[in-house]
């Protein structure tokens, strides 16, 4: 807490293996795995597991880390996933056996639960490509829909300090957002928006419902994009 690196993220409980299981993060770039019946362990402080770094390796307390909620699905060979968004570079320690790419904005990163022994450990999967902050993924029949911001989230500048921390100039540095379909096994962009959206977001957050992607944008405009046919990709 003395660095500003709290526990804001709000967390994903799924049941694997006979046991509720909740995972969650915070700003430090460190995701946690816990059982929900003894949260942090005998002392109250020990997980299940605990990540290394994944990302914010200049402890940045404005712009980085993990922000937003985590998500969790079970494929049907019954693996539990674990996903985070995350924002900034990724730490240059933190490595996943698929990747896509420098990550310099944010990315989706995923994980594997595995429990050997009575040991639970959440092995890395993929990291997606790179995108603009990206927020919290939503799943739907094999498919990870995800968005990047594009809001200028630094909060202080090295010339003028907190004084950064204003609409003029946040409003001025942000640009769009950009919604994504990944492969859930994989991370492999499957499509994007592009530039088809016009504005940037600011904790909307992603909606499905009836084959549509439901993103609110800060100029007030929502976009829906969906599958008009089988002949035809995502379109607006």
């Amino acid at each position: 807490w003395k660095r500003d690196l709290d526990m804001q993220v709000t967390p994903a409980i799924f049941n694997y293996k006979g046991k509720e299981l909740m995972v969650d993060a915070g700003k430090e770039c460190v995701v946690y795995l816990m059982d929900t019946e003894s949260i942090g362990g005998d002392d109250h402080r020990t997980p299940l597991y605990r990540t290394p770094l994944i990302c914010n390796e200049e402890v940045n307390f404005a712009s980085a880390g993990i922000w937003g909620s985590m998500a969790s699905w079970t494929d049907a060979r019954e693996t539990a996933w674990v996903l985070t968004p995350f924002w900034g570079p990724k730490h240059s320690k933190f490595s996943a056996p698929i990747e896509y790419g420098p990550v310099k904005y944010g990315a989706i990163a995923a994980f594997k639960v595995e429990e050997r022994n009575g040991k639970w450990s959440l092995a890395p999967a993929w990291i997606s490509r790179d995108m603009n902050r990206a927020e919290p993924p939503v799943i739907a029949n094999g498919i990870i829909f995800t968005y990047g911001n594009g809001e200028d989230t630094d909060q202080a500048a090295f010339d003028i300090g907190l004084a950064y921390n204003t609409a003029d100039h946040r409003i001025k540095g942000s640009t769009h957002a950009v919604l994504y379909a990944l492969d859930a096994q994989t991370g492999k962009e499957l499509w994007s928006s592009g530039n088809q959206i016009t504005s940037w977001s600011h904790w909307g957050g992603l909606s499905i419902a009836n084959g549509r992607v439901y993103l609110n944008t800060f100029d007030g405009t929502q976009y829906c994009f969906g599958i008009k046919n089988e002949s035809e990709k995502l379109a607006p």
